[in-house]
């Protein structure tokens, strides 16, 4: 019984610490829906010994509580991967990003040059030629 009330006092704790995490803005809102998903579930199936004993039986694990650690386990841990391949996302979207704004301050540069000094940044072909003609 005592296995019960640790799984709902860590889920009241984890609604707690992710609602000050909301209110901080330390969270997005789709992320804490999901971590909020996690506990409230973790919450139904703490309170509910019935529905622990009958998940372990369907899993085939004798002692309802580990099924309830094992749930929890593996339901942290698709989130976890569900976080690491929004963090990989936004990686390649920051670096593209990054790769643009490179382009574009090239790019501007190279009218602002153009801009100050029009004789200063003819083209290779055009240097050769005239060279070519002395």
């Amino acid at each position: 019984m005592k296995i019960e009330f640790l799984g709902i006092a860590v889920s009241l704790f984890l609604f707690v610490f992710i609602f000050n995490l909301i209110r901080r803005q330390k969270i997005r809102d789709e992320y804490s829906l999901i971590w909020f998903a996690v506990a409230l579930f973790f919450l139904i199936i703490s309170i509910s010994r019935p529905l622990i004993d009958t998940i372990a039986a369907f899993m085939g694990i004798e002692y309802g509580p580990a099924a309830l650690f094992l749930i929890l386990i593996s339901v942290v841990l698709w989130v976890l991967i569900r976080l690491s391949i929004l963090i990989s996302e936004h990686e390649n979207e920051v670096r593209i990003l990054i790769q643009e704004q490179a382009i574009l301050k090239q790019k501007l540069e190279a009218l602002e040059g153009n801009a100050k000094e029009p004789n200063q940044n003819k083209s290779v072909s055009e240097s050769v030629s005239e060279s070519e003609k002395q």
